[in-house]
């Protein structure tokens, strides 16, 4: 009797252990799926945030640092990774003038900024994608819709 409580016990915990790993796998943002060049450092991670303006528009974004710049980052992505999960996603410098991009260059603190410009901000990219709805054109899409 005892044995069967402690092997129900122990179904059960395998169990929430189970569904917790299925539900960490799942809410992975399209961002962490990409497969990034190697030597890619992520200087900012995942964010997400709700929009200002419209809050069923949620951005995500994310900042990473790349060696050898915007565009052969751009050309290693669309080399590397189908166009399904490149669908949506947006490349662009990361100083470039944005008011709906929280990681943006004017947003860093000081040692932020500092590291930025010791680097070079030309090393350094924001990827980011609309989750619901808002996908205008840009110039920075890697994919047309």
């Amino acid at each position: 009797m005892k044995a069967d409580k402690d092997f129900r016990r122990g179904v059960i915990v395998l169990l929430i252990i189970a569904i917790l790993v299925i539900v960490r796998g799942y809410y992975r943002t399209k961002l962490d799926w990409l497969h990034l060049p190697e030597g890619t450092t992520v200087f900012q991670g995942t964010r997400i945030t709700a929009n200002d303006i419209n809050w069923e528009h949620c951005i995500v974004e994310k900042v990473v640092r790349c060696e050898q710049g915007l565009d052969w980052f751009r050309e290693y992505l669309k080399e590397h990774n189908s166009d399904e999960r490149l669908r949506g996603v947006i490349v662009c410098p990361f100083d470039v003038m944005s008011d709906m991009e929280h990681y943006c260059y004017d947003n860093l603190n000081e040692p932020g900024l500092s590291k930025v410009r010791e680097d070079g901000v030309e090393k350094y990219i924001i990827m980011n994608y609309w989750v619901y709805g808002a996908r205008g054109k840009s110039q920075w899409r890697l994919v047309d819709e």
